[in-house]
């Protein structure tokens, strides 16, 4: 039996943030003033919970002043960039935007759409992968008949408004890039993501059509994290020869395969070069610095954002292209 959704309270907002409900209440709906410290963990427990506190709600009720960003994990560097393009876009705009974490069971999104209804939001961004189960198909269609507008934001969801990377593209734009190295034994890390699979496919195209047979690139599967990327790349190393080349399809787990080859004694570039995709803030950090293809995640929250705004723009679907950053992990010093 599914659990009923319900709406967290500003008791909930206290017991995790760790302070009375008095204090929750000076924070989220005015009152004497509290330290900044105080009051970013309130506001971030606040937001993570999806609180919507009375004074929000008596505003929203009734005016299509919001729109609310939902998330399966926040935590994901891509999702958190994202969120953060719109609320800034927001704020430009004088609209109230808020992130609402629905977690990873798609199937319980449907009574969440249904507790927001009832704020009247202007619009909903989607903001997952996944397409959405049939359970909540009749909650979107009902919003949307109410005259709410939803857009969908890296996911597969065609019925709507939707905002895409060129996953295509991306992995196109790196294939041709690692072949210009001059290297023949590729293999590639990725994860089972819809996205990392389209980038694949289209780096191992790009490697077909220059002569190099698909069947003869090993394609590691893995979780997305740099531990997973670690154990990847070790495994990889047991080639009897060994990839001279790696492409990864996510920064997140192209750091542990660096990790893990220099590990086995593998240097990066000069015995194996590492490319990869997203342009996260972690991919210059690694050493070496990680050639990349870097997704505009902020900008696409506020096309997103734009687009949820814009109650006459067609239901299009827009691709956004990622930008080579070429760096250390595929240049060897002359």
């Amino acid at each position: 039996m599914s659990v009923p959704h319900r709406a967290p309270t500003l008791g909930d907002v206290a017991r995790v943030a760790g302070v009375s409900k008095s204090t929750a209440s000076r924070v989220l709906n005015g009152g004497a003033p509290v330290s900044d410290d105080l009051r970013t963990r309130v506001e971030a427990v606040s937001q993570s919970l999806g609180y919507v506190s009375h004074q929000a709600a008596q505003a929203l009720r009734g005016r299509r002043i919001a729109v609310t960003m939902l998330v399966s994990d926040p935590r994901r560097a891509p999702i958190a960039l994202q969120a953060s393009g719109m609320e800034a876009a927001a704020r430009r705009a004088g609209v109230l935007a808020n992130v609402v974490v629905v977690g990873p069971d798609l199937s319980r999104h449907a009574s969440t759409i249904r507790a927001l209804r009832q704020l009247r939001p202007r619009a909903l961004i989607l903001n997952y992968v996944e397409r959405a189960p049939l359970e909540v198909r009749p909650e979107l269609e009902a919003f949307e008949r109410e005259g709410g507008r939803v857009v969908s934001l890296g996911g597969l969801e065609d019925d709507y408004v939707s905002v895409r990377f060129d996953d295509d593209a991306s992995g196109a734009l790196m294939g041709r890039h690692l072949l210009e190295l001059g290297r023949s034994r590729f293999a590639v890390v990725t994860a089972a993501h819809p996205s990392h699979t389209a980038r694949v496919e289209a780096l191992l195209e790009v490697l077909a059509d220059a002569g190099i047979d698909r069947a003869s690139v090993p394609v590691r599967v893995c979780g997305v994290s740099a531990e997973e990327g670690r154990m990847a790349a070790r495994a990889l190393s047991r080639l009897d020869p060994p990839p001279d080349v790696i492409y990864v399809a996510a920064d997140a787990i192209a750091v542990g395969v660096i990790a893990g080859l220099r590990e086995v004694g593998l240097r990066v570039p000069e015995d194996v070069a590492v490319g990869s995709n997203d342009g996260l803030p972690v991919a210059a950090a690694v050493d070496p610095p990680l050639t990349t293809v870097a997704l505009d995640f902020a900008g696409a929250g506020r096309v997103a954002l734009g687009m949820a705004l814009d109650d006459d723009a067609p239901r299009e679907h827009r691709h956004l292209p990622g930008r080579l950053l070429v760096r250390a992990s595929t240049q060897i010093a002359g």
